[in-house]
């Protein structure tokens, strides 16, 4: 009788000994760069919408600038109550691609993924707050051309 209790005793304290340790290793530790502040990281991928701008040349519509970004944002730096970042993004993502329509270009270089990439960055932390968006990465990045777009419109299909 005496063993069938031991037994029971061991048993019951190993299912719970296994219980703490898987719930231990669910919840991750803290980020590495917060150490010892106190602060976790919310790191969170949000893409945005497609976006057309006009790129305007001698008064008339010459093409349209078509880009999609995807940020990664950290939720846990923003100053706000609410944590939408998303209409934030929208809005610099056209602030910056209409400032570089407004050059006239006429074709995409890779240098300007880099620099698109950065003043998007540099417009979307201004008015979050720094540090908030943490990375841009352009997922579509093309210039159509209005005569092209014209061409689409007119074809029947």
């Amino acid at each position: 009788m005496l063993k069938l209790i031991l037994i029971g005793i061991l048993g019951s304290s190993s299912a719970a000994g296994g219980v703490v340790f898987a719930l231990s290793m669910s919840n991750p530790p803290a980020d590495a760069s917060d150490h010892g502040t106190g602060v976790v990281s919310q790191i969170e991928t949000i893409a945005t919408e497609l976006t057309a701008v006009p790129v305007i040349s001698g008064g008339k519509v010459t093409g349209y600038l078509v880009l999609r970004i995807s940020s990664k944002v950290d939720k846990a730096k923003i100053k706000t109550g609410d944590a939408v970042v998303a209409p934030f993004l929208n809005d610099a993502v056209f602030r910056a691609s209409f400032d570089f329509a407004a050059t006239g270009v006429t074709e995409i270089k890779s240098k300007h993924v880099e620099e698109l990439s950065k003043e998007i960055l540099r417009i979307a932390n201004s008015r979050l707050g720094e540090g908030v968006v943490t990375d841009v990465n352009l997922e579509q990045f093309n210039l159509v051309s209005s005569s092209e777009i014209r061409n689409n419109l007119s074809r029947p299909e």
